[in-house]
């Protein structure tokens, strides 16, 4: 994945309606994102960032409360090779009323290679279901679930309706640390494969 132009979709917590708070409003403009994405797979990376008004938001209330606050995130970054696929995929989302009153589109932008700090792959971070449990147990191990939910408790993630079936689940992001950009390509939903490895530019 050559990362060259990028878009961020900044998302705006409602300050009338207790119901629409910042995650739930997150997941449903996810939710027409990842529509967007299954209609051109593979041409979509995503990574989550924090703006400068939610660090300042978190850090009043670790200050506050004497605590950290729990890690939470407000930015969408969508990383493309060309610029025309960020164009489409702004035309086929910027006319959902979900996008056009919860969140602010930044417009394509091209990747600044020169502040490139570092990279970092996202990918999914998935939990056996009950059934699907295959670890050997004794007295003293613990399940591989449970290893997995108490990994995932601090990690960003989403909460997608499929459009397909209706039903919910949870799409959680395992944010790793890397050298490079990788050559990998990303899933429908924007993230590296393990089979498929890349890395997006931090800056």
């Amino acid at each position: 994945m050559d990362a060259k132009y990028y878009l961020d979709i900044r998302v705006i917590e409602s300050s009338d309606d207790t119901d629409l708070k910042l995650g739930h409003i997150r997941n449903q403009i996810y939710t027409v994102i990842h529509g967007a994405f299954r209609k051109l797979p593979a041409h979509y990376a995503l990574a989550v960032e924090i703006s400068d008004k939610l660090k300042a938001k978190q850090e009043l209330f670790e200050k506050k409360y004497g605590h950290s606050a729990k890690p939470n995130f407000d930015i969408l970054r969508i990383f493309t090779e060309k610029q025309d696929e960020l164009d489409q995929l702004i035309e086929a989302i910027k006319g959902h009323w979900k996008i056009r009153d919860y969140a602010v589109l930044s417009g394509v932008l091209t990747v600044p290679t020169a502040k490139v700090s570092a990279w970092k792959s996202y990918r999914r971070f998935r939990i056996p279901t009950l059934k699907a449990e295959r670890t050997q147990l004794t007295i003293a191990s613990t399940p591989l679930r449970d290893r997995r939910l108490r990994t995932a408790k601090d990690m960003p993630y989403f909460k997608v309706i499929s459009q397909s079936t209706g039903q919910g689940f949870t799409v959680i992001i395992d944010v790793q640390d890397s050298e490079n950009a990788g050559y990998g390509m990303p899933d429908s939903y924007g993230l590296a494969r393990k089979e498929s490895p890349f890395a997006l530019p931090v800056f």
